[in-house]
């Protein structure tokens, strides 16, 4: 499992906690190729990612602040689908056809992968549950977000990415 500091965010939506949990990187962080299959088998690994701006985004099935930023992260990848694509990185002991029937349940339109090794080694330590990170279209690490998020600042960040 990755290492979660404080369980489900410390913070709630919009706080002034919340808004310092989330952080623009000043230089873009270049992450190392990442191998990931969906619990379908279906290859999500950082190859398949050329030429997008990807979110993914770290969460639980028993984690409330998740559940709730889902819906807004299924917006997310249908507005932007070409260009834009969210990974749900399951941080959770559930079965894999528990996993699915609960994205299916909250319907979730993109794939979902279980926490690797090799995952919690590219990315930064996992400071809350939620946690998302936000990769331009290069492959780099660009913003970073520990708690739940606020999905207009996400957006803007997403924009921004899309216009480089």
């Amino acid at each position: 499992m990755l290492l979660v500091a404080m369980a489900c965010g410390g913070a709630s939506k919009g706080t002034p906690a919340a808004r310092e949990a989330s952080s623009r990187l000043a230089t873009p962080f270049p992450l190392e190729p990442v191998t990931a299959f969906d619990l379908d088998g279906r290859d999500v690994s950082s190859a398949t990612w050329k030429g997008k701006v990807v979110i993914v985004n770290v969460w639980a099935t028993w984690c409330a602040p998740c559940r709730r930023e889902m819906p807004a992260l299924a917006a997310l990848q249908e507005k932007y689908r070409d260009r834009v694509l969210v990974i749900g990185v399951l941080d959770d002991n559930v079965s894999d056809s528990f996993a699915r029937e609960f994205g299916k349940a909250v319907k979730l339109n993109y794939p979902i992968v279980r926490s690797t090794p090799e995952i919690e080694h590219r990315f930064p330590t996992v400071l809350a549950l939620p946690m998302t990170f936000l990769v331009d279209k290069a492959g780099r690490l660009v913003a970073m977000y520990a708690g739940e998020i606020d999905i207009a600042t996400l957006e803007r960040e997403v924009n921004v990415e899309i216009a480089r």
